[in-house]
């Protein structure tokens, strides 16, 4: 039986992974702070891409990954991952999308802008973690 893509993200994780969760969804932020902390990680979360940047900056050197959603009001995750990469602060910290929208025209479009995976919605802890291994390898 092989090993669970969860099993295997621990052993590769920093001691304290950090991650920062990017959504206006309650639901879904939830989701994926169980994920998270099931994982080993320590969450931090935004409701939207203006307030992930605020927050980010005094934290992007203990955050190890970041998660965004794609559409949220105020600034969007495509937004938000441009204005990142922007940043004299911003540390080269993996940068995943998140979305319903998964079509190949949002993927390129995130990737061009500097996200180095994106994740599509719904997913589950297995998705997630394998999501994090591709990053973490």
């Amino acid at each position: 039986m092989s090993t669970l893509p969860s099993e295997r993200v621990k052993k590769l994780l920093p001691e304290n992974p950090h991650a920062f969760i990017v959504d206006d969804s309650v639901p879904t932020r939830r989701v994926f702070r169980t994920i998270l902390q099931e994982l080993g990680f320590t969450v931090n979360e935004a409701v939207n891409g203006k307030l992930a940047l605020e927050g980010l900056k005094d934290k992007i050197t203990e955050t190890d990954v970041i998660f965004s959603d794609i559409s949220m009001p105020q600034m969007d995750g495509f937004e938000f991952c441009f204005r990142l990469m922007q940043e004299p602060w911003y540390d080269g910290t993996p940068f995943i999308l998140v979305s319903t929208e998964s079509d190949a025209k949002n993927v390129i479009k995130g990737l061009k802008l500097g996200a180095d995976d994106f994740l599509p919605k719904p997913f589950d802890k297995e998705i997630v973690a394998q999501v994090l291994l591709r990053i973490l390898q």
